[in-house]
């Protein structure tokens, strides 16, 4: 028996869904990649921290997956242990709570809602601060705010379903992020951002695992090297970057996330956020699969990174079956086909004829797995 049979027969015991020799391209929106050796799926946080540690303890090559909408996987697969975080989907509201303007203080039976202090920053509990970037509150009105409201979601909710959510319970804050695909693990883990509006805009607390080793293992003993442990923070706006976030690079795994929205009128919330789908529509992101923007956009170069593929005359460029879209420079799409060398081989000549022409570095965005 290897190790991996060896670890699947410990999560028999646990809230872990097994799938041996998983085809990564049904898990993906690119519809690319070979099989992993084991797809794991487990119920509850517990259940997924419990997975985590064991596979890390046995030293074997394991990916945390999300919606795949911004992944591709190699055509031989992943020879390790994909953990799926898809059964954390729930979403509820946590608080409900009126905000004013001023120095009002927070009574004991509002300990965590938050409270505006002066136009820039919002204080959630008694001691934990978050300096706005860009306000996640909207303009005082006449001194008073809209009743604002903080909604939990488990990382393998998918962004539609919370965005759907917040439309039925007449919540506002959510609507640029319509028609996102993916998961509200990967929109944290990526500070997604759509029309302008990232998530650390309006993310309060997060809650995740981190690996904590243990001081007291012995050499050799595998079983007690350390393990995931359960932390949640509210981290302030210069944490987060440009598609970068306190978690980002770092091994930390989102397990759920609370949003700060507004209570507001059901139908212009709809009315809103149709729009927004409606322009990702228009833009083609539905036409094909693929994975959204394939590289960064860099302020610094000046222009949108698909202004800049589009200059270098390679909207359209083939290779294999995969496809720099026609209607969009950033955007590869699986045309009928394509495997994982396809796409990589379109993503590296456009790195190439950047740097040629413009001496620019182009930056992925999608996360390439091998």
């Amino acid at each position: 028996m290897n190790s991996i049979e060896q670890i699947a027969e410990k999560f028999k015991s646990k809230k872990i869904g097994l799938f041996f020799e998983e085809e990564l391209s049904a898990r993906s929106s690119f519809k690319i990649g070979g099989k992993a050796a084991l797809l794991a799926e487990p119920g509850d946080e517990e259940s997924l921290a419990f997975a985590l540690t064991e596979i890390r303890n046995a030293k074997i090559p394991y990916f945390v997956l999300g919606g795949g909408t911004n992944v591709l996987f190699s055509d031989s697969g992943f020879d390790g242990i994909v953990v799926s975080t898809k059964k954390l989907a729930g979403i509820d509201v946590t608080k409900d709570c009126p905000i004013k303007s001023g120095n009002d203080t927070v009574s004991q039976a509002q300990e965590a809602a938050p409270v505006i202090v002066g136009r820039n920053s919002v204080i959630v509990g008694r001691n934990s601060v978050i300096p706005a970037r860009n306000s996640v509150i909207p303009a005082l009105d006449a001194g008073i705010l809209k009743p604002t409201v903080i909604v939990r979601a488990g990382a393998g909710a998918s962004m539609a379903s919370l965005v759907s959510f917040a439309e039925r319970e007449g919540l506002s804050g959510l609507e640029e992020f319509a028609g996102l695909p993916g998961t509200v693990g990967g929109a944290v883990y990526m500070n997604a951002r759509c029309f302008d509006r990232e998530m650390s805009e309006i993310a309060a607390k997060i809650t995740w695992l981190e690996w904590t080793d243990n001081a007291q293992a012995q050499d050799g003993d595998a079983a007690s090297a350390g393990a995931f442990r359960v932390k949640s923070a509210v981290f302030s706006p210069s944490d987060w970057a440009y598609k970068k976030s306190p978690f980002t690079g770092t091994g930390r795994v989102v397990l759920s996330a609370e949003f700060i929205v507004q209570k507001g009128d059901k139908a212009s919330i709809a009315q809103k956020a149709a729009a927004f789908i409606q322009e990702r529509k228009n833009k083609g992101h539905y036409k094909a699969p693929c994975a959204g923007s394939v590289f960064k956009n860099n302020r610094a170069f000046g222009r949108p990174t698909g202004k800049i593929i589009d200059e270098l005359g390679l909207k359209g460029e083939r290779r294999g079956g995969a496809q720099i879209a026609p209607f969009h420079g950033n955007i590869i799409i699986n045309a009928g086909g394509a495997s994982s060398a396809d796409v990589r081989a379109l993503v590296d000549l456009c790195k190439a004829r950047a740097k040629e022409k413009f001496g620019i570095d182009l930056e992925e965005e999608i996360v390439l797995v091998d």
